[in-house]
């Protein structure tokens, strides 16, 4: 009987066309009393799986001065991207993220970028950065969204370079346990 309550509950919400993240979704109460969600999936950002199923949801552990490293993550409130050195020397970290053609990037933020640090969104969704960093923390936050389309497709490819070659794998550091990818160009897809 709670199961039923609940699915009717949920029902009449939808009717209301009340929706998440500006999507309306569709409720369906089925005979046995379960629930089906059918029509556009609730937008929120959840999950993100990185190359060779490499775990990116977390917060690395690292601060200012460590290893020369690019840090990339992803959590609840988006994707992040850090670069620092450990040695107060200038390294040119660059590079830029494609977004699959059904997402759209939704918020592009700067996170301690020094005179001279450049990130922008071009008109092809391509989001560009342009690092020079000592023993610093330079970098940037995004979110993206496949509201109007199928989340099965939503992938962001990153193309990492430093100091005017592709950087090396070992510095670029994926996720709470810093693996690293295969190349210094990889994709990363979001888990459905």
């Amino acid at each position: 009987m709670k199961i039923r309550t609940t699915a009717t509950i949920l029902s009449t919400i939808a009717g209301l066309g009340i929706t998440a993240g500006g999507v309306a979704t569709a409720l369906t109460a089925p005979a046995t009393g379960g629930m089906t969600l059918t029509g556009a999936m609730l937008c929120g950002d959840g999950s993100w799986i990185g190359p060779n199923g490499i775990n990116v949801d977390g917060q690395p552990a690292f601060a200012p001065g460590d290893e020369g490293a690019a840090y990339v993550w992803h959590d609840t409130s988006g994707w992040h991207l850090r670069t620092t050195d450990v040695q107060n020397i200038a390294h040119h970290y660059y590079g830029s993220i494609q977004v699959s053609p059904d997402a759209t990037v939704t918020s592009l933020q700067r996170v301690k970028l020094d005179p001279g640090d450049h990130v922008w969104e071009t008109s092809d969704k391509v989001i560009h950065y342009d690092l020079t960093t000592g023993s610093g923390v330079d970098g940037f936050n995004f979110t993206v969204s496949s509201c109007a389309g199928p989340k099965a497709h939503e992938a962001l490819q990153f193309t990492m370079n430093y100091d005017g070659y592709a950087q090396d794998v070992n510095r670029i550091k994926l996720g709470p346990n810093e693996r690293h990818p295969l190349f210094s160009t990889f994709s990363v897809y979001r888990s459905v």
